[in-house]
C-alpha cells in the first residue's frame, strides 16, 4: 500500500502545510483505499509508527524551514533526506526518528520527501499564507505524478 503522509500544525499557519495537503486530496480526489492511504500524519510522531509500518511507500509532505524563497519546493527520498533540517513535532520527536525506528522494527517502507519553504509558522492561524497557497497545485501535481509511477491514477472529482 503507497500512503501519502501530510505533516504539520494546522494551528501554526504554514506549518500546518502537509495537512492541508491531505485535506485537499481528500475533497478534491477518489482514489482505491485498497492502494492508497490518505493520512494525517499532524504532530503525531511516533503515532505514525503502526502506519508506516502498514505501507510499501510512503509520500511525505512537510514543510521545510530554510533560508529559501517561501513556496520553494524540495523533493528527497530516504537517502537524500537533509536530515538537519527535519523539525521537531510538538512532542519533541523529528520524523526521522519514526523512519528510524521503523528500520529498528526490520522494516522501512520507500519514502518521498516533498518539502515547501514556509512563510510563517509563528502566527496562530490556520490559514496558509500566498506563497504556500500556491504551491498547492505544484505539490498535488507531483503528488500525482509519483502515483502514476506507481500505476495509482485517482479520479478527480472536478
Amino acid at each position: 500500500m503507497v500512503g501519502i503522509i501530510g505533516i504539520g500544525n494546522i494551528l501554526l499557519q504554514d506549518e500546518g502545510f502537509g495537512v492541508h495537503i491531505i485535506n485537499f486530496l481528500n475533497k478534491n480526489y477518489l482514489f482505491d483505499t485498497a492502494k492508497i492511504k490518505l493520512i494525517d500524519g499532524s504532530t503525531r510522531g511516533y503515532g505514525l509508527l503502526d502506519e508506516i509500518l502498514n505501507l510499501k511507500t510512503a509520500i511525505i509532505i512537510d514543510a521545510l524551514k530554510t533560508e529559501d524563497k517561501p513556496g520553494s519546493i524540495y523533493k528527497f527520498s530516504d537517502k537524500d533526506l537533509p536530515v538537519n533540517l527535519m523539525k521537531k513535532t510538538a512532542h519533541e520527536v523529528e520524523f526521522i526518528d519514526v523512519v528510524t525506528m521503523c528500520g529498528m522494527a526490520g522494516y522501512t517502507p520507500k519514502l518521498i520527501f516533498f518539502a515547501v519553504v514556509p512563510e510563517n509558522c509563528d502566527n496562530i492561524c490556520m490559514e496558509l499564507t500566498e506563497p504556500l497557497k500556491n504551491a498547492i497545485p505544484l505539490v498535488i501535481n507531483n503528488i500525482l505524478k509519483e502515483l502514476k509511477l506507481l500505476n495509482i491514477e485517482p479520479i478527480s472529482y472536478n
